[in-house]
């Protein structure tokens, strides 16, 4: 086959024989037909990636042989989160798949003064949302899976938070003026607003906690295209800077 499929295998992996089942096993042997011999890449989410050979497919899932370390990476000094506000599900589900691609370590719906407030996320959206992180660490070749939060007020995010902050602004600083101010390890949360923007109360708490209005460009965009524009670029801005530990 030419493309090596990549799964997620929570877990410790070691040389050996593995079962891949479930929802990535039957999508293995149902939706890919894999056979016996084809290669996979899997990794556990903790920096590694592994070769492997499909060794059997049965209707519970995939065996394969575990082979040799193909890539290996420390985490990133700077862990990102993206605080996105709810959006209409499909709009909401394609920023999360392309704040995973772009580089985001941890995202976090939050509800604001301005979100359009419905029935709260339940455990199986969370669930949902969770998968689609998997998917899209397999897809764009992520060594760690991001994490998914619970929805969580603005308020209560801020309250929590240890680390920087940054928010998008139109009169925001560029991005050459951003960068210096950036930490060099620890977590630097980018909060993106709603299509109503954020009140004049949630700028000011972001103020005060250290915030920095940062231009996502000079055109106005919508919640979802500001998530991943903005991720992509605070990423950027911290791309190289590994974890010493």
């Amino acid at each position: 086959m030419s493309h090596v499929p990549r799964v997620y295998l929570p877990g410790r992996l070691a040389h050996g024989a593995v079962t891949i089942d479930g929802e990535a096993g039957r999508h293995l042997a149902t939706v890919l037909r894999v056979r016996p011999g084809d290669p996979l890449l899997l990794f556990p989410g903790d920096g590694r990636e592994w070769s492997a050979t499909v060794a059997g497919v049965t209707k519970a899932g995939v065996v394969a042989e575990v082979g040799e370390l193909t890539r290996q990476e420390a985490p990133p000094a700077v862990v990102l989160e993206t605080w996105c506000a709810l959006v209409r599900a499909n709009r909401f589900e394609w920023a999360l798949e392309k704040c995973v691609e772009a580089g985001a370590d941890i995202i976090r719906p939050i509800l604001t003064e301005f979100t359009q407030h419905g029935d709260a996320p339940s455990e199986a959206k969370l669930a949902r949302w969770r998968r689609i992180a998997v998917e899209a660490a397999e897809q764009s070749g992520r060594l760690f899976v991001p994490v998914i939060e619970t929805p969580a007020p603005l308020t209560h995010a801020l309250e929590t938070h240890r680390g920087g902050l940054a928010f998008g602004a139109r009169d925001g600083r560029p991005p050459h003026e951003v960068a210096p101010l950036l930490p060099e390890r620890g977590h630097f949360a980018l909060v993106v607003g709603p299509e109503g923007g954020l009140s004049d109360e949630e700028t000011g708490a972001l103020t005060r906690h250290g915030g920095i209005p940062t231009s996502l460009g000079p055109h106005t965009l919508r919640t979802e295209t500001a998530a991943v524009v903005g991720t992509a670029l605070i990423r950027s801005l911290t791309h190289g800077v590994v974890s010493s530990v």
